[in-house]
């Protein structure tokens, strides 16, 4: 059977379109998606243990598969990165190109902390990996301290996002009359709500995880949406904050560059790798230290002055439409794999 290029997605066919499309203009080869949904279930601890069973089901029959497939790129991290762990695991010949898109590590307390290092260690530093992608500079050089490796295994690619203004009926204006934060990973939530709880604006935080009683009124928090509906809280917000926990952790630029799609302003904490590589200070966004009266000054400013709300809108969209798109992106890792001395043809 003819070798083909795969790229293996936890979304869907119409949200990889535009990916593959970047890659196979670049490249010159054509690609396939390959799309398994794993991330659901987190109600309960049965739906958690089928959620893990599948991310680790899938990528182990695409490694049965593996003679048939010259480029691998894991479009979800984790798919690739087991993949790299199962050809390792095996001692198997290493036959294909392996990219790992939007490598992320988040280290863990204790016990299981100990454990997950050990694991994500014996992936990182196997043969099986050519690129390790990062979406900021900042997390490439924290990665390859932490595992002690070359720098030049992680590169830094703008991350790209669909444009999300297609999900939702944009004929009817958003209400823009809340400030929104939404996204889990890496998000300090205890300095959000303790820095805006006694002001007058009305914050909503969208976030499956986060499980607060005795919230101020003007915050409320919302634990069921998912999908469109979140899409929607996007159009309707008047900005966005994202309160970043650890600023060396790469995590938060899905949010931030679907809300510029959205033509709307974003609020960045700092330090953080978005306020690092992604985010202009008064042109695509407010920068503001981890204090509570200059994250309250950058509200009021973007509450307050249209102007300033305005410019930073119109340039929002300019730039995720230049740079952020998912076929920039696409083009991006292609361009990379070339340079890179990589791609198998």
């Amino acid at each position: 059977m003819k070798a083909r290029n795969i790229a293996m997605f936890d979304s869907n066919k119409e949200e990889a379109e535009d990916f593959i499309k970047g890659l196979e203009q670049s490249t010159g080869l054509s690609w396939e998606a390959l799309v398994y949904t794993a991330n659901k279930g987190r109600k309960n601890k049965f739906g958690n243990a089928v959620r893990y069973f599948k991310y680790f089901a899938f990528p182990f029959k695409v490694f049965l598969h593996r003679k048939e497939y010259d480029n691998v790129v894991g479009w979800q991290a984790f798919y690739g990165l087991l993949f790299a762990f199962y050809s390792r695991l095996f001692h198997v010949k290493k036959t294909n190109m392996l990219l790992i898109k939007n490598f992320t590590y988040k280290p863990k307390k204790g016990f299981i902390g100990k454990k997950y290092f050990r694991f994500m260690n014996y992936i990182v530093k196997s043969k099986y990996i050519d690129v390790f992608v990062c979406t900021s500079q900042t997390f490439c050089d924290y990665c390859a301290e932490v595992f002690n490796e070359p720098k030049e295994r992680f590169v830094f690619l703008p991350f790209g996002v669909n444009d999300f203004t297609k999900r939702v009926d944009m004929t009817k204006p958003g209400t823009n009359d809340y400030i929104l934060s939404l996204g889990r990973s890496n998000r300090d939530w205890d300095f959000l709500i303790n820095s805006l709880a006694e002001t007058k604006y009305p914050v909503r935080i969208v976030c499956d995880e986060l499980h607060k009683d005795n919230l101020p009124e003007n915050i409320k928090i919302y634990n069921d949406v998912w999908g469109d509906r979140a899409f929607e809280f996007i159009k309707n917000c008047r900005f966005m904050i994202i309160p970043i926990m650890d600023g060396k952790i790469g995590s938060g630029e899905t949010v931030l560059l679907q809300t510029m799609s959205f033509s709307k302003p974003i609020i960045i904490t700092k330090p953080s790798c978005l306020a690092d590589d992604y985010v202009a200070d008064g042109e695509t966004g407010l920068v503001a230290e981890k204090n509570k009266n200059e994250l309250v000054s950058a509200v009021d400013r973007l509450w307050n002055d249209s102007d300033l709300y305005n410019k930073i809108s119109r340039n929002c969209r300019k730039l995720y439409e230049n740079k952020h798109s998912l076929l920039s992106y696409g083009k991006y890792v292609g361009n990379t794999l070339i340079e890179k001395g990589v791609l198998k043809r």
